[in-house]
Order: C-alpha cells, then structure tokens, then sequence
C-alpha cells in the first residue's frame, strides 16, 4: 500500500482500486468499476472515503447476472486507535504495517450498527414494529426509504414513508443517542418547535416528520418573502437558558486555520489567499476584542442554516438537528445563515441555480443582514460569515464535485466578499463615530450590491451592541483607538492566486438489497457538520460536512 501520513493520497487515488478489489474479492465478489464519491479528510490523522461501484455476485446471484451499483466505505488511520468501533467484526482489515485500511460494504458501517436495519425497505418495517412505531394505517403498503444524508463513520438521517405518513430516522454512534433525546425533550418542553422523539434504541433515533418545507427551498421559491429575519432571530432567542450549561460551542472562526489546511491541501495553488483570509479574520477578531466584549453569552444552536429551519405560509414552524445546542455567540448562528445562502447565492454564477433564483437569495441576504446587523456588530457578523464561508470551501473536493477545483475557488471568493464587508462595516462605524465633520474613507471600495454573493454594503450602525442577550456593558473608546483597532481590516484585499479558474465483507441480510445513493441536487443539500467536535479534531462532528443525497432506490 502507498505510505502516507493520513491515507489521503491512498483512498483518493488509484489504489484504492486495489483496496476495493481485493475486499470484493474476499467476499465472493467481483468488481467491474469504482468511484470516489465522498472523502471525509483530518491531515495527518485519518480519511474515510466512500465509494460507488459496480459489483457482481456470482455465487449470490448467478453467473450470468448483471453487475449492480453498491456503495463502499474505507477509513484509513495511522498513529491513533480507532474509536467507537462497534461491529468490527463485519469489516475487512488491511494494513503495511504503517496504516490500517477498514473496508466495509454499505450498510454494514461498523461505527453506526442500527443503520443495516432500518435502510433495507423490507427491514425497517419490523425494526420500527419492535419500536413501537406504527406508520401508516395499512401495515400491507409497502414502506419507502429515502437517504437523506450519508456520512461515513458519523451519522446517517433516512426518511421512512408509508402512505402520506412518514418519520425521520437518525443513526449515530451509540455513546450519542442518549444526550441527543435529552436535547430535544428539553427543547420541546421550552416551546422551542423541534421534532418530538418517537422512539430511540441503540444509536437510532426515530423522529417525526416538521410540517412546512425547508429554508432552503422557500427562499429559492419566494425570496424574502419565505420568512422575516426577525422571526428567525426570535427562533434562536427561545433557545432556553437552562441549556447554557452544556459543553460550550466553538465558533466556526476558531478552526479557521484547520479548514484552511484541508483546502489547500487539496488545492495548492489557493495556498497564499488561504493564508491572508486567515490572517485578516483572527487579526480582525482580536480587534473586536478591544471594543466589545466577545464571550459566549447566548445559547446557539450551532449549525443555525436554511436546511436546518422549517417555515409555513411565511412563518418560522420548526427547527433541525440541535445536536450541538450550547453556549456561545449570537454572532456565529446568525453569520452561519449568511454564509450558507452567501454560497447558494453565487451557485447562479456556475449554471447550478438560474438567475431567478439567485436574485431571490440575494435579496433574501441584504434584507436579513440588515435586521441581524442591527442585533450583533456588523463587523464581527461579516468575519464570522468569512469564516463559516471558509469551512464550506471543504465540500466540493469532500463530495467529490463535478469541477470541484473550481468549484472550491468560488467559495474561496465568496469568503474573501465577505472579509471586504467586514473592512467597509468597520470603515462606517469609525466614520459614524467620528461625526461628518471628520469622514474616514472606507479602506476598499464597498462590495457590490449585485455581486454573485449577493452581500451589500451595510449602512452605519446606530450604535454599538456586543450580539449578546443579555447586553454586555462596552467600554467607550477614542477616535485614535478606533482607528487603531481597524487597521487589521484596512489591509488591501486578498488579491487571487493562481487559484484553477474553473474478515470477510457480510452478505446482505436481507432479500432487498440497499439502494445506492445518488448525486445530490445542489440546491436541496442540508449542507457542512462544522466544529461540533472536541478542539483536537474541528470540524469532526459537523453536520453540514455530510454527503448529502436526493433519494434512493431498490435495485
């Protein structure tokens, strides 16, 4: 096998094909073709990859039979143990001494051991019967299994339907499940309109089915008309307080340098911008720290975006995957919804979304910054949408995008957009400040309103507030200390680089074999999990870092 530090280059290169034959193989299979599909990559630590193939099973299925798709996943590791390894026994182990690959045949993942028996439609009939979980009114309709998301090692969300009933199904490790029911029940208790919990076992959590439509498609539809940004601030302030004691929720913006790591891994030539983004954000940051108080004074939900808020004829009627409900800043949910639509915004550029669409984000963008920036600091929002914008520069290469060299330049430009708001919010307020008599020029020009983001320029801000509830007391500071304190941000703009312009594996158990996953929809994506996880490994629980999939289908 290929010596590397963390299995990168041997998952995602051409010998993973050997890994996968020889695992195929072993199992009485026989491999005709092989894809990456999805890589899950911590440099100098692990990678899990995922793959779709085509198989055949000649002693299953016959001589003659047709080959099949299936998916396969891989984890490659060197210098830690495995963790949370729960049916290990069903994965095949290869190893050069140096790194140890694990190959298992989806849906057989051996860190989420309730996931083979709830995505095989006709198993998860008897799975949600031993639940206590009854569907639809008819136990003879047949039961439909769709994948909503696949991250291998991590989690899996399917959706069961029978009829015009359905449940969401929730698969993680099972050291989790217990602290997540907790979460939701506590919520639902506060009023706070989260999915109520029909029934857990074992890493499964069986959750019913929010009414409205996601976000994300609302503001494709309607724009800003989908919802009012003062409702989804109102969301984020029914949180309850009694949540505040839970592990405390890292900001995007301090993992920064980490997912500047994975993108230049995978994109060299975005090395230098990769570097003056980070600079400007952590020096931009450390500035803010002089004039307003930066502590974590709310509770947040964490992953706050459009796929993760539900609405109805205007109104805000549910809310996703509070897994990392904490302390922390209300800054960091609010700039987290930017930078996502920030993102679907700029898809317009690339033919992924027509310019219909990508007006109606736009608009929905500078209507809801404006509310927002009247909450928190309007600089500290635009570093922070910077930073959640630079962690989402890991997809495209993590699902393996058609283009994903460029695809991965574009989020790049969006984040340096961003770090230009930020210059011109901090410009305006020291102009403000200083009264007309004494105007500073912005240090850049001001972005344009009609820019693929769809960021405007913010007009000054009537005074300072922290983004906090509730207000933390700011010190007064001098015209020469202001200036001071902006100079971080007054630098010239990241200027482009030469960034591109564009055992044995177990039989199934069941007589229907699991549907492969298909390429997902751009728009429909739930989207990054980012720094959920403990400091050592940021980004490792981030629900918007998983593969996201449209449907599947039985063979």
């Amino acid at each position: 096998m290929s010596r590397t530090q963390d299995g990168s280059e041997l998952l995602t290169g051409p010998g993973a094909g050997g890994l996968l034959r020889s695992a195929v193989g072993n199992s009485g299979g026989v491999l005709h073709s092989w894809q990456l599909d999805h890589v899950d990559h911590r440099p100098g630590r692990s990678t899990k990859a995922l793959y779709r193939t085509m198989v055949s099973w000649p002693e299953l299925d016959g001589p003659q039979a047709p080959a099949r798709e299936e998916l396969f996943g891989a984890s490659a590791h060197i210098g830690e143990r495995e963790k949370n390894l729960y049916v290990a026994e069903q994965t095949l182990v290869m190893t050069d001494g140096d790194i140890n690959v694990r190959v298992w045949r989806y849906p057989h993942d051996p860190w989420l051991p309730m996931l083979p028996l709830v995505c095989y439609p006709d198993v998860v009939g008897r799975t949600l019967h031993d639940l206590g979980v009854a569907l639809g009114p008819d136990p003879a309709v047949p039961i439909a299994i769709d994948v909503v998301s696949y991250r291998p090692g991590r989690r899996a969300v399917l959706r069961a339907s029978q009829g015009d009933h359905a449940v969401f199904l929730k698969v993680m490790q099972p050291h989790r499940s217990e602290e997540i029911v907790e979460r939701h029940q506590r919520l639902l208790a506060a009023g706070v309109p989260v999915p109520a919990v029909v029934a857990h076992h074992n890493g499964l959590v069986v959750l019913e089915e929010l009414p409205g439509r996601p976000l994300a498609r609302a503001v494709i539809d309607e724009g800003v008309d989908a919802c009012r940004a003062e409702d989804l601030v109102a969301l984020l302030d029914r949180l309850p307080a009694s949540m505040y004691t839970l592990p405390l929720r890292p900001p995007w913006t301090d993992s920064v340098d980490f997912y500047a790591g994975i993108v230049s891994s995978s994109v060299p030539s975005l090395g230098p911008r990769l570097d003056a983004l980070v600079r400007t954000i952590r020096e931009g940051l450390g500035a803010l720290e002089q004039r307003i108080d930066m502590g974590p004074h709310d509770v947040v939900h964490g992953d706050f975006y459009e796929a993760q808020v539900f609405v109805q004829d205007g109104k805000v009627v549910g809310l996703l995957d509070i897994d990392t409900v904490g302390p922390g800043r209300r800054s960091d949910d609010l700039a987290c919804l930017l930078a996502h639509l920030s993102v679907l915004a700029d898809y317009g550029n690339a033919g992924r979304i027509d310019r219909t669409m990508q007006e109606r984000v736009e608009g929905a963008i500078h209507s809801w910054r404006t509310v927002f920036a009247d909450r928190v600091d309007p600089t500290e929002l635009a570093l922070r949408s910077a930073g959640v914008v630079l962690s989402l520069a890991t997809g495209p290469h993590r699902q393996q995008e058609a283009s994903w060299e460029a695809a991965t330049e574009a989020i790049v430009r969006v984040a340096e957009e961003w770090v230009s708001q930020a210059r011109a919010a901090e410009s305006e307020r020291i102009a403000a400040a200083s009264g007309p008599a004494a105007q500073i020029p912005s240090p850049v020009q001001p972005a344009d309103p009609d820019s693929p983001s769809g960021v405007a320029p913010q007009p000054p801000a009537p005074a300072e507030q922290d983004g906090t509830q509730p207000q933390a007391q700011v010190q007064p500071e001098s015209q020469s200390q202001s200036q001071s304190q902006s100079q971080s941000l007054a630098g010239s703009p990241p200027q482009p680089g030469g960034g591109s312009p564009s055992g044995a594996l177990p039989q199934s158990a069941s007589s229907t074999p699991p549907p492969a996953a298909r390429l997902p929809h751009p728009v429909a994506a739930e989207a990054p999990e980012a720094p959920g996880a403990p400091a050592a490994t940021p980004g490792d629980e981030s629900p918007t870092q998983e593969r996201r999939i449209d449907t599947i289908q039985p063979y």
